[in-house]
């Protein structure tokens, strides 16, 4: 059973946010972890963003603010999708959702998809953000 967290749509790959992380996704949650710390980073993000891996979002990737828990967000990462990225491609995902995360806290009215890529852009080559979005509308279309 799925609990659902928070319905806040904050990015192109959001919908919800849900907990229930499969055991053996703990070693794809530190990795994905590793990367959202290093890009927040080098993005001057200085919220908390934890990682959950889930067996599914509807999304693929999502990322929303914490319910009652001012300055935390709740990235959720759907296992088989992450798992089918090459690092680049992860990197580029979590990139764009930290950029939905940078427009939330400096101007959430502004929330658009080209503007996370453009956040994006400032950590990662943009090139990159083409073959994920192909990966995320085949994976759309599959569904």
């Amino acid at each position: 059973m799925l609990k659902q967290l928070g319905r806040t749509c904050v990015a192109a790959l959001c919908v919800s946010v849900f907990a229930s992380a499969p055991a053996h996704a703990a070693g794809d949650r530190e990795r994905i972890q590793q990367i959202v710390d290093d890009l927040k980073t080098r993005l001057a993000i200085p919220q908390t963003i934890n990682v959950t891996v889930v067996r599914t979002n509807p999304k693929l990737f999502s990322v929303a603010p914490v319910e009652h828990e001012n300055g935390t967000f709740l990235l959720s990462v759907e296992e088989d999708f992450a798992q089918a990225l090459n690092e680049d491609e992860l990197t580029a995902a979590v990139a764009h959702e930290l950029g939905h995360v940078w427009i939330y806290t400096h101007f959430p009215y502004l929330q658009t998809e080209e503007l996370a890529n453009d956040v994006a852009s400032r950590v990662i080559d943009r090139g990159t953000l083409g073959p994920l979005y192909d990966k995320v509308w085949k994976k759309a279309a599959a569904d």
